[in-house]
Parts: C-alpha cells; sequence; structure tokens
C-alpha cells in the first residue's frame, strides 16, 4: 500500500508542477478555479475498536493542510495532511495522515471528497505508569462534502473561500480500528484562472499586464 501511494503522490507532483491545464473551451469566471491551499480547524467525534472491544465515542480536535488543483470544470486532486487528538474513558489517542484525495463538483460550489493514504492511531493510557502504547499504521480512508463561501469576492476568478466541511475517516486494522468524524471549517485560497483561459472579451483576455 505505501508503495503504491508513493507513485499516486509522485503522479500528483508532477501534474502540479505542469501547471494548470490549457482548457479547450474557455471557462466562465469562477472562484473554485485554479490551485488551492486550505487550512482547516474540526472538532471530532472518535470511535475505537481494540480487539474487537469498542472503545465508546470520544471527543476531541483535528487541524488539516490541503494543497491541489482543479483538474477540470468539476473534479479536483490534491493532498490532504492532517492530525489531531481525542480522548474518552480515562485514555488518550493521537492521529495522523498523509492522503491522496479527489473532489467532484455536485452542484455550484458543493463538492464530495475522497482519498486514500497512509495514517496511524496511537492510543494510552495516562493513569497506568509504564503501560506501552497501543495503535495501528496502515490504510486510511477519507470520504466527506464541502461547500465553499466566497464572501466579498471582487477577483474575476478564484479568491477567498470559507468551506464548511463534514468528512469521515477510517483506519482499519486487525488490533485497533479507528472510525473519525470530523465537522469544521476550511479557509480556502483559490489562485484562478488567467484572463486568455476565460469566457471574456476579447479586448480583456489578452490584454497586457
Amino acid at each position: 500500500m505505501a508503495g503504491r501511494f508513493a507513485t499516486l503522490t509522485l503522479a500528483l507532483a508532477v501534474v502540479l508542477a505542469s501547471g494548470p491545464a490549457r482548457a479547450q473551451t474557455l471557462e466562465e469566471p469562477g472562484g473554485r478555479q485554479g490551485y488551492y491551499l486550505a487550512l482547516g480547524g474540526y472538532g471530532v467525534v472518535d470511535h475505537t475498536t481494540e480487539k474487537g472491544e469498542s472503545l465508546g465515542a470520544w471527543g476531541g480536535s483535528s487541524f488539516t493542510l490541503r494543497l491541489g488543483q482543479l483538474l477540470t470544470r468539476r473534479f479536483s486532486l490534491g493532498l490532504q495532511i492532517d492530525s489531531g487528538g481525542a480522548k474518552g474513558r480515562g485514555q488518550q489517542g493521537t492521529f495522523a495522515g498523509l492522503s491522496l484525495e479527489g473532489g467532484a463538483a455536485v452542484v455550484g460550489n458543493l463538492a464530495v471528497r475522497g482519498g486514500v493514504g497512509v495514517g496511524f492511531v496511537s492510543l494510552r493510557d495516562p493513569a497506568a505508569e509504564g503501560a506501552p502504547t497501543r495503535g495501528a499504521a496502515g490504510s486510511y480512508y477519507l470520504l466527506g462534502a464541502s461547500y465553499d463561501f466566497f464572501p466579498g469576492r471582487t477577483r474575476r476568478s478564484g479568491g477567498f473561500s470559507i468551506s464548511p466541511t463534514v468528512q469521515a475517516r477510517f483506519l482499519p486494522s486487525t488490533n485497533v480500528s479507528t472510525t473519525l468524524l470530523f465537522i469544521g471549517v476550511d479557509f480556502v485560497w483559490w489562485t484562478g484562472l488567467p484572463d486568455n483561459q476565460l469566457n471574456l472579451p476579447d479586448a480583456e483576455a489578452y490584454r497586457r499586464r
């Protein structure tokens, strides 16, 4: 799995390094265009099972960094890095992941996102001195949805958006399996497209900068 993820990550790097694709048809100006960089903060509900026994629902928080590109009018591809923690029943857990994510705009600025990557979860009991840390590492799966609001947008293409987000993440393992539900907000910067790739009057599309 790690080898496959490394290959996918390399492919993504090649795509992003090549720059925005030249559209064969001009795009209508919009917010969700070009590259994106997002920082997110979330509340987390963590449900973990250890050796088949539920440890209950824990509460916590998480932070996420996402970066990528809108490849077509609807589809995006990027990387997601997240880390956080949760606690409950006298125990504490930490988790983190690196994932390749893809997104698809459903209606307007509403998008669904899914991904696969590698991650880990670590569990410990603070009251048990010398007790070993338990946990698991392996495949990490993501599924969620978000909506981009562009408050006061003045740019023709791209701009700053506030994106309420909900996402589920799952790390399965033989001994420890974790399901995480994230609810929060992403703060996103979209670079937009150059004028000559937008559906504008010729005088504006090709004017000198």
